[in-house]
């Protein structure tokens, strides 16, 4: 090496003693992007939305109640007899009304609308008979909050009454007598039977209303009212809460009236038990004498028609606050358009936890497939995706979607029965570990080894009564049966043969008759009232009872498809976005998810025609003439499969529509595709036929 190149080295390494750095690159490694989650990104907004519905609803509720209580307290003021053409005018306006307007809103109203929000749920009631959905919504908590929600509320509303009563209808109409004791001086203590009846309304009117919600399901969804116009017509929606209000009141009146009736006749009963007739006495001993109950309450109409007004606009007030509700929070409305990325934030909410937020995401995208505007079909088209991009929303979109539909399929197939338990696994056998200092012992022979000889007289007394002999042997069995401890076997016999003894038995033999003789004359006394009960009302008696307790087809129907509607929009979404991905899908991403979509909608077809099919054979001719109650059952059963098969048709339309749009839009193209035989020959029929 030349001297040059030597110094040339050395002074090289001595311009390397700083520390050395590498190259910094622009390539650095990023996480690969996700489709975020619902909870962050669709359901704030979609919840924003419900509030603002919310406040709308309860907006509309105080209208409804501030109008009911005016109506109140021109009433009460004496009407325009009292209060002339400029005071009916302005008596909706006075302090004291919107007063009471609100606290009898806040008390009303309010807490029934809160209910609805507190425990709204998509799952409908799986129930079929009215037996089975009482005893159902019974053992919900919701139930017996909403049941004691109402009865403080109703009783709320009657004190607001009272309180007006005796601050303003006092004054121009008289007192009611609505005390809580009659204004006698020699009994002061005695009920008023007036305000006795206004209670009894009011909680039969609580009942009633919380009854007719567990019947109607009132805390689910209603999937039906989301394809109604959005903006409710609300005049109709308040008219047809007040015939509803009119006929429940009505029915409450009279049930209330009932009870009080029979309130009334078991009064002597009680006062024979003893002790009983001692705290009744001073406040319902008059309540023995007069008239029968119901000419009693006919005479005091004003009774009758107070507590009925007062039980409607308590009813009233609810029915309006809940079908407000159901109409205003039912619709969907786009969301996503406002974001930053729409497509993101709307694909995001199809994987929520909440069928009914699943259910305006996918309605949002039902209407953005079906869009033939030029922003709608830009949005598709990136929908579809791009090969080199790593969000893939499409995929996302498909594999959510047949996972629900796939759920529902099984639910379908099930029969709406919920998913069966898993087969608890075999407990494990346990490991036998032979011990070697464990000997197995030889068993004793307790007999004779030596060849058998006569014996002598004395020797087989003394073998017979040996520890091992057979009078021994005897003993102990009758022991053991009898469970006698070894101190007393020898005392048994003398035990069971004592008078003690058979006075014992004599007791429990005499206990034995007459609990016979009393289950023999209740039976007597049943039959006797059954036989001779006249036949109308027999028949009527058991019409009702199969009524009550009949599972009726339509509900079963129903309930293995519970969220037919959510089933819907998701097939028509899917159905609209294959068809337009022919012409915007510009990679053929969609392509490669189109048999296993058509499979999955052709699966659903078949399952549910073979169900309409099983309907439809439910029904056959007579082959004679029918009586009249077979032909009340012939009617309710034509009845029940007419609903079955609207419920049946509603899904199978949907299924025909989506693979009819499909296979028109595809034509011969679907030729490129690989199916199963029974899936190609189903497909084959809606080309044909296309």
């Amino acid at each position: 090496m030349s001297a040059t190149a030597a110094n040339g080295s050395s002074s090289r390494i001595g311009t390397m003693a700083t520390p050395v750095r590498a190259i910094v690159s622009t390539i650095s490694s990023r996480s690969t992007p996700t489709i975020p989650s619902a909870s962050q990104s669709y359901e704030p907004p979609l919840k924003a939305l419900f509030r603002h519905r919310l406040r709308f609803t309860l907006l509309h509720s105080i209208v409804a109640t501030w109008f009911i209580e005016s109506v109140w307290m021109w009433w009460q003021a004496g009407g325009s007899q009292t209060l002339g053409l400029l005071g009916s005018l302005t008596c909706p306006f006075s302090p004291w009304v919107l007063v009471r307007t609100l606290v009898s809103w806040a008390t009303v109203a309010l807490p029934a609308t809160v209910l609805r929000k507190v425990f709204l749920t998509p799952n409908r009631s799986r129930e079929a008979s009215p037996r089975n959905i009482i005893k159902s919504s019974l053992t919900l908590k919701s139930t017996r909050i909403a049941a004691a929600t109402y009865l403080t509320s109703a009783i709320t509303a009657l004190l607001i009454h009272i309180i007006t009563v005796y601050t303003s209808e006092v004054y121009h109409r008289g007192d009611p007598k609505l005390t809580i004791f009659v204004r006698s001086k020699k009994h002061p203590h005695y009920l008023n039977g007036r305000l006795l009846f206004l209670i009894l309304t009011q909680i039969t009117t609580a009942l009633a209303f919380t009854l007719r919600g567990a019947m109607a399901d009132r805390f689910a969804y209603r999937w039906a009212f989301a394809f109604k116009t959005k903006d409710a017509f609300l005049p109709l929606t308040i008219a047809v809460s007040y015939v509803v209000s009119v006929v429940f009141t009505s029915l409450t009146i009279f049930a209330a009236a009932t009870i009080f009736a029979l309130a009334r006749l078991s009064l002597p009963a009680l006062y024979q038990i003893p002790f009983v007739s001692i705290f009744l006495r001073p406040f319902t001993a008059h309540f023995l004498k007069g008239p029968w109950t119901f000419s009693l309450l006919l005479n005091h109409y004003t009774v009758w028609s107070r507590a009925w007004l007062l039980g409607f606009s308590t009813f009233l007030n609810w029915e309006i606050a809940d079908s407000l509700f159901e109409n205003v929070v039912a619709g969907p409305t786009p969301l996503s358009s406002g974001a930053a990325d729409p497509n993101t934030v709307l694909v995001s909410g199809l994987a929520s936890t909440n069928r009914i937020f699943q259910f305006f995401a996918y309605s949002e995208l039902r209407e953005l497939s079906m869009d033939d505007s030029t922003s709608a079909s830009t949005r598709r088209t990136a929908l579809f995706g791009d090969p080199k991009s790593s969000l893939n929303l499409w995929g996302f979109f498909v594999r959510e979607s047949l996972l629900l539909l796939g759920q529902d399929y099984q639910t379908f197939l099930r029969r709406g029965k919920p998913v069966p338990a898993p087969a608890a696994p075999p407990p494990p056998k346990p490991k036998i570990e032979l011990d070697p200092k464990i000997v197995t012992p030889a068993p004793f022979l307790r007999q004779r080894v030596f060849k058998a000889t006569a014996e002598s007289p004395g020797l087989a007394a003394l073998d017979a009564l040996a520890s091992d002999g057979p009078i021994a042997k005897v003993v102990d069995a009758g022991a053991d049966a009898t469970h006698v401890p070894e101190l007393f076997r020898s005392v048994e016999k003398q035990v069971l043969a004592s008078p003690a003894g058979e006075e014992g038995k004599k007791i429990a033999n005499n206990a034995l008759a007459v609990n016979n003789r009393l289950n023999a004359q209740l039976a007597s006394l049943s039959h006797h009232l059954v036989t001779n009960v006249p036949d109308p009302l027999k028949d009527t008696f058991g019409r009702l009872t199969r009524w009550w307790s009949k599972e009726r087809l339509s509900k079963v129907v129903e309930a293995s498809l519970p969220f037919r509607e959510l089933d819907v929009v998701v097939l028509d979404s899917l159905s609209h976005l294959v068809c337009a991905s022919l012409t915007e899908d510009r990679y053929g991403i969609v392509q490669r998810d189109i048999p296993k979509i058509l499979e999955a909608m052709v699966s659903f077809l078949v399952s549910v025609e073979e169900y309409q099919r099983e309907m439809n054979a439910l029904v056959k001719p007579p082959t004679g003439p029918l009586s009249d109650e077979e032909t009340r059952e012939m009617d309710a059963l034509l009845v029940e499969v007419h609903k079955a098969q609207e419920t049946l048709g509603y899904m199978a339309d949907s299924l025909k529509e989506s693979l009819a749009r499909i296979v028109r839009t595809f034509g011969d193209k679907l030729l490129a595709f690989k199916f199963p035989p029974r899936i190609a020959s189903t497909l084959q029929g809606f080309l044909d036929y296309s």
